[in-house]
């Protein structure tokens, strides 16, 4: 049966919006990921190549500030754009795998699902860290401030000398406070006690105590950076990611 009038007029609308849409979708496809990585990353993100398109690409190289990521996939996520946010997702398989979803603005950061390892060949500042341990991690961090943290968040210390030869893991549960994120890390024995804090521009401080070493072990620390507490020994380094 034919359609006339108004009708026909109706479905002749829908269909040039259908084809508009399909349209945009056929371009948005061939859109180049470096292109829109350059617009919504931060200077601090980079990469040694871009490869592939916007919705699924492999970053070479991939350097958020002093974490190295290495290579990864990556590519934009389709839901979060329907709220009007672009966030990626960036994954790493093989034996140290990482995954993650970023998304960030002028005033805004946000990281989400972040589980894995990067390594950490140069360390922390003065701190000998070989890894950064994420468990489930998400930060929202939006004006110059901390408005949500959840997970968990550890550092892996390189062994500090011959009369401490086992790395240290420390892990800790994120939190907003002061409008920085703040992870207080403990060790296994409870001795091992660090605290992370992080604002939104990117410094960090970390404060590293070290409790219940005899003098042998902790005189070589002290010559090494170390300083004494009245709960034992300690080190407070700091950056900028």
């Amino acid at each position: 049966m034919q359609q006339t009038g108004p009708l026909r007029a109706a479905l002749t609308r829908r269909g040039r919006v259908a084809l508009a849409v399909i349209g945009i979708a056929a371009l948005a496809a061939f859109v180049p990921l470096r292109l829109v990585l350059g617009l919504a990353m931060p200077d601090t993100v980079t990469a040694r190549s871009v490869e592939g398109t916007v919705w699924g690409g492999r970053l070479a190289d991939l350097q958020a500030g002093p974490l190295p990521l290495g290579t990864v996939r990556a590519g934009l996520r389709i839901l979060p754009l329907f709220i009007g946010r672009a966030e990626f997702g960036v994954g790493r398989e093989g034996a140290i795998p990482f995954a993650a979803r970023i998304a960030a603005t002028d005033s805004t950061f946000r990281l989400s699902h972040a589980s894995g390892a990067v390594m950490v060949p140069d360390g922390l500042g003065g701190l000998p860290v070989s890894a950064v341990n994420f468990g489930d991690l998400s930060v929202d961090m939006a004006d110059g401030r901390c408005v949500h943290a959840d997970g968990s968040l550890g550092l892996t210390i390189a062994p500090l000398g011959a009369l401490l030869p086992d790395p240290i893991v420390l892990n800790g549960k994120a939190r907003c406070a002061n409008n920085q994120l703040v992870v207080p890390m403990q060790g296994p024995g409870g001795m091992e006690r660090l605290t992370l804090r992080i604002e939104a521009d990117g410094r960090w401080q970390a404060d590293m105590t070290l409790a219940g070493l005899p003098p042998e072990v902790s005189a070589p620390l002290l010559q090494s950076g170390f300083a004494a507490r009245p709960d034992g020994i300690g080190l407070r380094t700091s950056g900028r990611f």
